[in-house]
């Protein structure tokens, strides 16, 4: 039997552990949105300071979208959205059911168009790269190809069979694709000069800054704004760097 002194101390120290682990793994995240915003306060979300460029991503999540109320809207309210990237497609057959009614609107309304394809690590690259080009004709002015890259499957045949998909639509579209990935994910699994090389669209939320040392041209700073024309909770984004900057992301 453990002295009573004894049992305090192991019993104190799993509180301890305890609490810190769930600080961590629960609260620590969210700490962030506790204080005081930096920047706008804008969509439902603390826009963060020294950006002029802002964007949202949707899919077919997000339900119908009114496309005309969401560029009125938010010229209304002084923080214009000015790009929209929308998803496409996934894997090697999937097609998002509104991604042509969404792109074809949102042209007309006035947005510079992204397309994104969520990639499948479990999937040929091939088939996946020619699943989206069947699927998607970029205009001159629309954003790059897009890639969503979220799962690491084996990261060795990750690694080299997402070089054979960027390389197949960096031939056919004649511009380098855009990455997108978690800060934490990039670092993982993409932190290599030849992933270097591309454009990226960083996903790290309730932080001031994204937690990554590459650079990045995109960073989506949280899932959660609102947006009016668009029902559902959507993805806020804002872009880093100059006019020149923006241009060179766009098909020619």
């Amino acid at each position: 039997m453990l002295p009573d002194w004894l049992h305090w101390v192991i019993t104190g120290a799993l509180i301890i552990v305890i609490s810190l682990g769930a600080y961590y793994l629960f609260l620590r995240p969210y700490f962030y949105r506790m204080l005081p915003c930096q920047g706008a306060r804008e969509y439902g979300v603390c826009l963060p300071s020294g950006f002029l460029c802002y964007g949202i991503d949707v899919s077919h999540h997000q339900g119908r979208i009114d496309w005309e109320r969401v560029r009125s809207s938010s010229v209304e309210n002084g923080y214009p959205i000015r790009f929209a990237i929308m998803k496409a497609t996934e894997s090697n057959t999937f097609t998002d059911p509104d991604y042509i009614e969404n792109i074809d609107r949102a042209r007309k309304a006035g947005f510079v168009c992204g397309v994104y394809h969520f990639y499948d690590p479990g999937t040929s690259a091939e088939k996946q790269a020619q699943h989206y080009i069947n699927t998607v004709s970029l205009q001159a002015g629309d954003f790059v190809p897009v890639v969503d890259v979220e799962r690491a499957g084996r990261p060795q045949d990750l690694r080299k069979d997402l070089l054979v998909y960027l390389k197949t639509l960096e031939k056919h579209y004649g511009a380098k694709p855009i990455i997108y990935a978690s800060a934490k994910f990039r670092k993982r699994h993409l932190n290599t000069a030849e992933f270097d090389a591309y454009p990226f669209w960083v996903a790290h939320y309730y932080v001031a800054r994204p937690g990554t040392d590459k650079p990045w041209r995109i960073w989506q700073f949280t899932d959660h704004s609102s947006v009016d024309g668009i029902r559902e909770y959507t993805d806020f984004n804002v872009f880093r760097g100059t006019e020149a900057d923006f241009n060179s992301l766009r098909i020619k």
